[in-house]
C-alpha cells in the first residue's frame, strides 16, 4: 500500500440493517453496525468521503446521505426481505456484479476498500481485483475462535453446523486473510487468535487499532429519560442480542443463585418485539423465557426489549448498579465501555 492521500472509501458491510439512527438489537444489527458507522463518520470530518455498501432489502432507499461526506449505498440483491448473515455467502457474486455496474453508471472511483466481517471480505477480494485498488479488512469475530467458544457451550456442535456454517466461513475468511492488503483487529487478543489459527505470512499486516465510543451520548450528565425510567433499586443491566453466543443463558443461571442472598432486580434489554427476529433468535427468546420461569424470577427480571441506543440506552446505563455481558465470545464489548463512561460498573465475562 502506498501513501496516496484517500479521497474516498469504499466501505463493505453487506449483513444487517445498516440505517442510521442504527436499528441496534435487530438480527445481525450490534456492535459491528455501530463501529461501521461511527467510523464513517470520524472519516467523513476529516474530508474523506465514505460509500458504505449494504444489500438493499425492505425498500429501504438506495442512497443516502447520512453525515457529512458520508453515504448509505444499497445494492439490490436476491430478494427484497433481510437475509441472515450466514446466508449471505451465496448472493455476494449477485451483489458485486450489481454494485460493479452501479459504479460504472455513476462513475464513481474508490481509494481503497474497507471490508467487515467475513461476508464483506469475502466481497472486497473480488472487488480490490476487478478495480486494481487496496484492501482493508476488519472481521470483528473469527469463525475458527467461535466455534471454539460456542461448541464449549451447552449446544451440540452438530446442531451449531447448518446454522453458523463454520466450514464455509472458516474457509473463506483464511483467503481474506491471505489476499487483504492489511488486517484491522480490534484488540490484542484478536491479532493472537489469528496467528494462532490462520495461516498469514506477513503477520506484521495485521494492526491492532482499539475502537472508541461517543462520549457526548454516553456520559453521566443526566436526562429527561433518566427520570422517567424509575428503576428498582440493586439493579442490574444487560443488552445484547438475542443470540446464543451472547450468554443470557449464563445471566440467567447466576442471577438464579443469587435470588435467595440478596435483593436485585434485573433488566434484560435484547431483540425486537418478535416479528423481526431470526429462527436462532426466537428459539433462543423461548428458551430464556423458559428459563426464567423454571428459575422462578419473574418477578426479578423485566425484558425491556429494543432499547433506543443514543438517548434511552445511556439512560439505562446510567441508572443501573452493575452491567453485565456474559458473552461467550466478545472480541471487543463496545457496551462495557458505554456503561463505564457512564459511571456503571461492569462484570464481563
Amino acid at each position: 500500500m502506498n501513501n496516496k492521500k484517500l479521497h474516498r472509501i469504499c466501505m463493505l458491510n453487506p449483513h444487517g440493517y445498516v440505517t442510521y439512527p442504527p436499528q441496534l438489537g435487530k438480527t445481525d444489527t450490534g456492535g459491528q453496525t455501530l463501529y461501521v458507522l461511527e467510523l464513517a463518520k470520524a472519516l467523513g470530518k476529516k474530508n474523506i468521503y465514505v460509500d458504505i455498501i449494504t444489500r438493499k432489502f425492505d425498500n429501504l432507499p438506495d442512497e443516502e446521505e447520512i453525515f457529512k461526506n458520508v453515504k448509505i449505498i444499497r445494492i439490490p440483491t436476491g430478494p427484497n426481505t433481510f437475509v441472515q448473515k450466514e446466508r449471505m455467502y451465496e448472493l455476494l457474486p449477485e451483489m458485486v456484479n450489481n454494485f460493479i455496474n452501479y459504479n460504472i453508471k455513476k462513475r464513481r472511483s474508490y481509494d481503497l476498500i474497507h471490508s467487515h466481517y467475513w461476508d464483506g471480505g469475502y466481497a472486497g477480494i473480488i472487488l480490490s481485483k476487478m478495480l486494481n485498488i487496496p484492501h482493508v479488512h476488519t472481521p470483528h469475530t473469527l469463525g475458527k475462535q467461535k466455534k471454539l467458544e460456542m461448541t464449549a457451550s451447552d449446544t451440540p456442535l452438530q446442531k451449531l453446523k447448518p446454522i453458523y456454517r463454520y466450514h464455509l466461513r472458516i474457509a473463506s475468511e483464511q483467503k481474506i486473510m491471505n489476499k487483504a492488503n492489511a488486517i484491522i483487529v480490534l484488540c490484542e487478543t484478536s491479532r493472537i487468535q489469528i496467528l494462532e489459527h490462520y495461516m498469514v505470512e506477513d503477520f506484521e499486516k495485521i494492526q491492532v487499532i482499539y475502537p472508541g465510543i461517543n462520549t457526548e451520548v454516553f456520559n453521566t450528565t443526566r436526562t429527561n429519560y433518566d427520570q422517567e425510567l424509575g428503576l428498582k433499586s440493586n439493579s442490574i443491566l444487560t443488552v445484547s442480542r438475542m443470540v446464543p453466543a451472547k450468554g443470557l443463558d449464563r445471566v440467567i443461571d447466576a442471577l438464579a443463585l443469587l435470588k435467595n442472598k440478596i435483593d436485585f432486580h434485573c433488566y434484560m434489554g435484547s431483540g425486537g418485539s418478535g416479528e423481526n427476529l431470526s429462527p436462532e433468535e426466537k428459539e433462543a427468546q423461548i428458551k430464556i423465557k423458559k428459563s426464567i420461569d423454571e428459575h422462578k424470577l419473574t418477578n426479578r427480571i423485566t425484558m425491556i426489549g429494543l432499547v433506543p441506543h443514543d438517548t434511552v440506552l445511556p439512560a439505562y446505563y446510567r441508572n443501573s448498579d452493575l452491567f453485565i455481558i456474559a458473552s461467550r465470545y466478545e472480541p471487543f464489548g463496545l457496551t462495557t465501555m458505554e456503561a463505564m463512561a457512564c459511571g456503571t460498573i461492569p462484570i464481563v465475562s
